[in-house]
């Protein structure tokens, strides 16, 4: 009989310590993210040695585009495109647009990600050679699109970015 009870016991207090890992983990990943600010992006990516570009221009017709940053590595053979718009729908319609392009791109052999919550939507793709993203938090959006060499080191500056 004690066997049962500690049997049960132990089946119990695995359960609630499931559920409550499990709200934990919810909530850390539903919680809203912080937007970096234009401004932000430009000084942390040269502080990178980044090469950074004011592209606003490219949209002079888009009243909704704020601005736009072009972070170039030194010997431009990337770069890391950042959005800020005069509201959270443009950047999801960015966003949803440039899935879309990818999601095309992507043929049989592909790996991707996809986050939607909340403020912020992440979509990765390696396929055909090249490394993608569309990452948007709030009114702005991160756009890459790599070769697969340079993957790893624009994740990590992602990631350092929040994105």
């Amino acid at each position: 009989m004690k066997k049962s009870t500690i049997i049960i016991a132990t089946v119990v207090l695995a359960i609630i310590v499931a559920i409550v890992v499990g709200v934990f983990a919810f909530a850390k990943l539903n919680k809203e993210k912080t937007a970096v600010a234009a401004d932000d992006f430009k000084t942390k990516m040269e502080s990178k040695d980044y090469i950074v570009s004011d592209a606003i221009s490219q949209f002079e017709g888009y009243d909704y585009v704020k601005k736009v940053y072009i972070a170039s590595a030194k010997d431009y053979t990337y770069q890391i495109e950042y959005y800020e718009f005069s509201g959270d729908e443009y950047a999801v319609s960015f966003y949803e647009n440039n899935k879309t392009i990818f999601e095309a791109r992507k043929g049989n052999a592909a790996a991707e990600t996809e986050i939607n919550l909340n403020n912020h939507s992440r979509y990765g793709l390696s396929a055909n050679g090249k490394y993608s993203v569309i990452s948007r938090i709030g009114n702005t959006a991160i756009y890459v699109n790599v070769d697969d060499t340079y993957k790893d080191t624009v994740k990590d500056i992602l990631n350092k970015l929040g994105y």
